[in-house]
């Protein structure tokens, strides 16, 4: 065993008493493929199984609840020894968790349909798409960032699913998603975002990632165990076969 590995060992082994006497409950988004999504008891997806992981390696519960992310969001706030599983750091939330670590890199992205590559700029700067319509998940980091910017011509959706079919129906010009999670979508309607997609824009000031977190009434013993078990299956190899078994 490699020195770093036996350190981020040793350490896990310090933390798991206390995580195991606490009561956690980890709340997911729903149909947020490939992170998180399916019916209760069978859930799946890259998130859900890094959880899994580490709550084996805790020797806790594994049970995990998909909801609507307002839900979630809500949760993760004002419920104590609460996890969401994974969400944008971004700088209004800093102080609102308890941060775990990131859990999959995926970026924001402003994706676009092949066939306008030559009507719409591409990777431009950000006021280059200020005269077209975006479409954007409602009550998302990104809707908020383009709000702050002064963007007016945004068209809320509810699902990622809804945010694709209104950029095939042209009701949009582009649409505002994490990248990973609009090809998933993509995917899981038989279509091909490979072929039907290109990328506009990468929101590069924003988080390229998703990262884990507790509610600030979680004990920080369990937060620190958490967080040596995610360091832990990183370092191990298990995080990139996870990976390698959703991609």
């Amino acid at each position: 065993m490699s020195p770093t590995l036996l350190a981020l060992t040793l350490g896990l082994l310090l933390h798991i008493g206390a995580a195991q006497a606490v009561a956690i409950t980890i709340a997911c988004e729903d149909n947020l493929p490939p992170f998180s999504s399916g019916p209760s008891g069978q859930e799946h997806g890259i998130v859900v199984e890094i959880i899994r992981q580490i709550t084996k390696d805790l020797g806790l519960s594994d049970a995990i609840h998909l909801f609507p992310w307002s839900r979630v969001y809500a949760m993760g706030q004002n419920q104590p020894n609460t996890l969401v599983c994974a969400m944008a750091r971004t700088p209004e939330r800093e102080n609102l968790f308890q941060w775990v670590g990131e859990v999959i890199h995926s970026p924001p992205v402003l994706l676009m349909l092949a066939d306008n590559r030559q009507h719409l700029p591409n990777d431009g700067r950000l006021d280059d798409y200020r005269r077209y319509t975006i479409g954007v998940l409602h009550g998302s980091y990104q809707e908020k960032y383009l709000l702050a910017h002064g963007f007016t011509a945004l068209e809320p959706f509810a699902s990622y699913t809804q945010g694709y079919q209104m950029l095939r129906a042209g009701r949009i010009d582009l649409w505002a998603a994490n990248q990973l999670t609009a090809f998933s979508t993509v995917r899981q309607l038989q279509d091909d975002p490979g072929r039907l997609l290109q990328t506009a824009f990468v929101f590069r000031e924003l988080p390229q990632g998703m990262s884990m977190a507790f509610s600030l009434g979680t004990p920080r013993a369990t937060v620190d165990a958490f967080r040596k078990a995610l360091d832990a299956i990183k370092h191990d190899g298990r995080y990139q076969k996870i990976l390698n078994q959703n991609s």
